[in-house]
Formats: C-alpha cells, structure tokens, sequence
C-alpha cells in the first residue's frame, strides 16, 4: 500500500469540498470529519473517540457547539497542517494509516484524475483584480 501523503490528503478534501454540494461530496467530507475526529479528540494513550486533556481543538471552535472539530477546509496553510498531522499519525498508528488510504482511495479518486481541475477561491479571499480559472485555455487572455 502506498503511504498517504499530506499534499495528495489536500488535494481529497478539496475535491470533496469542490463536491460538496451534492450527496457523494457530503458523505465524503463526513468521512474525513469523522477521521479528523479520531486524531484530535483523544491524547497518547486514549481510546479513539474520547477528548483528550486539553479538549478536542485547542484553539478551536467552543466544545459545547454542534461539533468541536473545525476542519480548516477554507484556509489551506491550517488544512496543510492537519493534513501533515494526519499523515504522520497514520505512520505511527497502522489501523489509522489503513483507514485514512481507505478514505483516500474512495474519495481521492477526482483529485488523483489525470488533468483534473478544481477551481476555488475560498475562505476570506480579497479579490482585488481579475480571476481566471479554467483548463486547457488556447490563445491569449487579456482584462481590457
């Protein structure tokens, strides 16, 4: 099995994020919370499942809303972290590493497509000129 690496693990969520609107892109983004969840909800020593000592994300949203694991999915340096976090998790626990690749092989699937796209301007962007995002473009592309 090929390990997971955190920069294929970004390009997942993206996908799923990009896919979210429908139902396949809901179930995977559920997925990929429930393995967060896995992660950052127990310390060294504690069954998965349960909060560690400090609570599920230092940090993090308030534990008494609807879910204390914010997944970064609109700010791609923190959702790198995580990812890198992932990814090293699944090389210390073996289980983990075959339910992340599990994931990974279900969902990762459009993010691992020869030439696929996925366009996103997300999470606090200030655009303050043109945009353009696209595939296969031919010819110039001018802002007049």
């Amino acid at each position: 099995m090929d390990p997971v690496t955190a920069g294929a693990l970004v390009a997942a969520v993206n996908a799923a994020v990009s896919g979210a609107g429908g139902e396949a892109g809901r179930r995977a983004l559920e997925s990929f919370g429930t393995l967060v969840r896995r992660v950052l909800r127990r310390g060294e020593g504690e069954p998965a499942g349960e909060p560690g000592p400090g609570g599920p994300d230092p940090g993090g949203p308030d534990p008494g809303g609807p879910d204390p694991v914010a997944i970064p999915y609109d700010d791609g340096a923190r959702l790198r972290q995580l990812a890198d976090l992932l990814v090293e998790r699944a090389r210390q626990d073996p289980e983990f590493g075959r339910d992340l690749a599990a994931w990974m092989r279900e969902h990762g699937e459009s993010a691992g497509e020869a030439g696929a796209v996925h366009n996103s301007v997300g999470g606090n962007a200030r655009i303050t000129g043109p945009v353009v995002q696209g595939r296969d473009f031919q010819g110039p592309i001018s802002f007049g």
